[in-house]
């Protein structure tokens, strides 16, 4: 094996344990939460000693912070999705968006349950930080949908493209809720296409 293959191999393996502490991690604090988990914990789940946990991440909070942008990075993938498949049809990319927002938390417990952690983290200024910024990050883009769509004349020009997208975003805890719940008629995707199609309707 020559020494870039080496260290191509080194570092496939670097990131494939990277990848497992971050999913371990999620369903550490998933299932403690981020106040009790710890990194021994975290460590404990991958197999590996807290020391070697340590060389990939320096800090709990640091991991946290990774594992929300990971979980982010999978809705951001599934957002590009939807707006290739609705390059002129900015309602139906973000009835397609909110769609595929419902089957990430249908599909990953542990992603949507870390979604609620960060939320009660608000107050620690570090871990409040990603989450404002993802937060109006999506308010923005969707903001942005509307006003297009306004333009188009798909809705009114008197709506508050502002206040709808507060509506819009305000919607990913209400799926998370019903899927704890357990509530059959909003986890189904053609109930939630009605409210998203509701909430522009109104306008």
């Amino acid at each position: 094996m020559t020494i870039v293959e080496k260290a191509k191999s080194k570092y496939e393996s670097r990131e494939k344990q990277n990848s497992e502490i971050i999913q371990a991690a999620i369903k550490v604090f998933t299932d403690m939460n981020y106040d009790v988990g710890t990194m021994a914990m975290i460590a404990k789940e991958v197999g590996i000693s807290e020391a070697m946990l340590y060389k990939h991440f320096d800090s709990k909070k640091t991991l946290f912070i990774t594992c929300f942008q990971e979980i982010l990075s999978d809705l951001m993938h599934r957002y590009k999705e939807c707006y290739k498949r609705n390059l002129d049809n900015p309602l139906g990319y973000l009835e397609d968006s909110a769609v595929e927002y419902l089957r990430y938390i249908k599909e990953s417990t542990n992603g949507s349950k870390f979604m609620v952690h960060i939320l009660s983290k608000i107050r620690d200024e570090d871990l409040k930080k990603p989450f404002i910024s993802f937060f109006q990050d999506s308010i923005d883009t969707v903001k942005k949908a509307l006003d297009l769509a306004k333009e188009k004349g798909d809705i009114s020009k008197k709506a508050n493209t502002e206040l709808i997208a507060w509506e819009y975003v305000g919607h990913y805890y209400s799926i998370i809720l019903a899927r704890e719940m357990d509530s059959a008629p909003l986890l189904d995707e053609n109930v939630l296409r009605s409210m998203v199609r509701g909430m522009f309707q109104r306008s």
